[in-house]
């Protein structure tokens, strides 16, 4: 079996081969998102914990999270399920997919690095790739920097620099659209949809008791009609 091994902390991968049963025998019958010690994988994993976050079987399909069977299952899928991409809007597909439970038919498991060992893993703790990409969103620029909610967030954006393809020109820099700004502009359309929705809840009131009003009017004229008529009836049957 292979074990895919990541450390989202360095943003490194490594792909390792194990032949010997036996060191896999700390993986078997436990489920995606548990948390696994190391230490029976090899020396040099010594003081690791692992979680175990996916993989597939021999055929290539993928294990799937809250699917408490060790084996294949066919299940249908829709828009939201993991393992599954509808191409049309509302399309509904049977696929096949792994359990989240880990078997010795699996080809590839997905581990995480959860605490890191004594030892250095060679091409995994070792080595640091930085992000290409920094946050987008408001919130998540103000936890990275450690910002308050006075300090600007559009000073903090992580530029990266873009290198043209055609020979002669400059390199640029790049920043995304901070998603979530709240901006003086944005407050002011929020005020005025709020007005809106205050002025329309007012017209429905004033019309409400205005045909409240006109009802009420013109039942109490056909009450009158009705009692003027009984009056002339009575009159007339004394006559």
């Amino acid at each position: 079996m292979k074990l895919n091994i990541s450390y989202p902390a360095n943003g490194t991968q490594k792909l390792i081969e194990i032949d010997d049963d036996r060191k896999l025998r700390v993986f078997m019958d436990k489920r995606m998102g548990a948390e696994v010690p190391a230490d029976s994988v090899g020396p040099e994993f010594k003081g690791y914990v692992f979680k175990i976050t996916g993989g597939n079987d021999k055929q290539g399909f993928p294990m799937k999270q809250g699917i408490m069977h060790p084996t294949r299952v066919r299940l249908l899928l829709s828009a939201g399920h993991s393992c599954y991409r509808p191409r049309r809007t509302g399309e509904r597909k049977r696929k096949s997919v792994r359990g989240c439970i880990v078997g010795m038919d699996l080809a590839v498991l997905a581990l995480s690095i959860v605490k890191q060992g004594e030892e250095e893993l060679p091409g995994l703790t070792d080595q640091v790739h930085p992000k290409r990409l920094g946050p987008k969103r408001a919130t998540k620029i103000r936890k990275f920097f450690g910002l308050s909610k006075d300090d600007d967030v559009r000073k903090f954006v992580i530029r990266r620099e873009v290198q043209p393809k055609t020979e002669g020109k400059k390199p640029y820099t790049k920043a995304p659209k901070i998603q979530r700004l709240v901006t003086p502009q944005r407050l002011q359309h929020k005020r005025h949809r709020m007005a809106l929705k205050r002025r329309q809840a007012e017209a429905s009131k004033d019309a409400a008791n205005e045909y409240a009003q006109i009802l009420a009017k013109r039942v109490n004229e056909e009450k009158a009609k009705k009692s003027e008529l009984r009056k002339r009836r009575a009159s007339s049957m004394r006559k």
